[in-house]
């Protein structure tokens, strides 16, 4: 009776210890095919009523412990059986027989296909593609094929292989995986990269190795210049080469602009391009190649000589010290001055 209820209570079971006893059997003893024993507690294979009264002594390894029949792992139950076992094959065996867990063995005149092993073809015609069956079960392949190495299947044979990243998909025909382009003189799959790899060699699948004095960019290698190159080009290794109205510098690693003519109050800031100093515009008719001083408000009787600086006019001065507006100088007597707030060494001429 205990035995019928281990299904019953099997989830709530601690298991203690766990051992397989001859899950493959023999010829003696064939029910005993993956089955195992399990070592529970007593108690939990009883009753609630069962357990009200005193538990009896089990056969396992302690008095507590009682040793039940499962199935052992990839096996499962046969139903409408007391305990019998049998493998499990979780893709099931198409014309076969499920022998072990996971284990598919085939029926007479069946085999087992390379892309699923868990599926039996017949041996022709399936087994027999671009080839012959014989009376014996075997192909006989057409040209440009050979037999696989179990000799079931014709394959395609390339003579001399298809290299890394290729495989053999018709009579001399190769066919390259995604990042391997053929190689048109060896007829093999070799490494591609997109672009190509400028001054490098392509080691794998859109990857490049640069020689040296070379760096990688964008997935090229492109020349290296370590100083800098600034408003040029790196057109070789340290090499900066400028672009047409612009000069390299003493340095060797930046381009600066070239101005035909001179820029006057002003600073050559691109190729025959004049930008004016601080307080200095574009001379009218210049080419923008003269800047000349700028007064905001203007220089009324005077010259703009210098950044918001007038210099006066002939016949006229300064209003006052710092100041911008120029007036009518008017003529004075020796009357109006004050010699007395003329120092004596003036006066004397000292």
């Amino acid at each position: 009776m205990w035995k019928f209820l281990v299904t019953f209570f099997f989830t709530s079971i601690v298991a203690q210890q766990f051992s397989a006893i001859n899950p493959h059997g023999n010829q003696q003893n064939r029910s005993r095919i993956g089955v195992c024993t399990l070592e529970v507690p007593t108690k939990d294979i009883l009753s609630p009523d069962q357990r009200q009264s005193e538990i009896p002594r089990g056969n396992g390894s302690r008095p507590d412990l009682t040793r039940i029949d499962i199935c052992c792992s990839g096996y499962e139950r046969i139903p409408h059986t007391f305990l019998h076992c049998q493998p499990i094959c979780d893709k099931g065996c198409e014309n076969g027989n499920c022998t072990a867990p996971n284990v598919c063995s085939c029926k007479h005149g069946f085999i087992k296909i390379e892309e699923d092993h868990t599926k039996c073809v017949p041996t022709c015609p399936i087994g027999c593609l671009n080839g012959v069956c014989t009376n014996r079960g075997n192909c006989d392949c057409n040209y440009g094929f050979r037999h696989s190495p179990d000799g079931k299947y014709c394959t395609p044979h390339c003579s001399d292989g298809c290299g890394i990243g290729g495989k053999c998909t018709g009579p001399e025909t190769c066919s390259c995986n995604p990042g391997f382009v053929i190689n048109e003189e060896t007829r093999k799959c070799e490494y591609h990269c997109e672009g190509g790899c400028g001054q490098g060699t392509c080691i794998g699948p859109n990857k490049c190795s640069c020689r040296s004095g070379y760096v990688l960019r964008q997935n090229s290698c492109v020349p290296d210049c370590p100083r800098g190159c600034h408003n040029g080009v790196c057109s070789a290794p340290n090499t900066c080469t400028c672009k047409h109205g612009w000069n390299l510098d003493r340095s060797g690693s930046q381009c600066i602009p070239h101005c035909s003519s001179q820029c006057l109050n002003g600073n050559c800031v691109g190729p025959d391009t004049c930008e004016c100093k601080k307080g200095y515009t574009e001379a009218p008719g210049s080419g923008g190649f003269k800047c000349v001083a700028y007064c905001p408000d203007g220089c009324d009787n005077g010259v703009c000589s210098a950044p918001n600086f007038c210099i006066c006019n002939p016949g006229f001065m300064k209003e006052f010290k710092g100041s911008n507006r120029c007036i009518r100088r008017v003529r004075r007597s020796l009357s109006d001055i004050h010699f007395e707030l003329i120092p004596d060494e003036v006066l004397k001429g000292h």
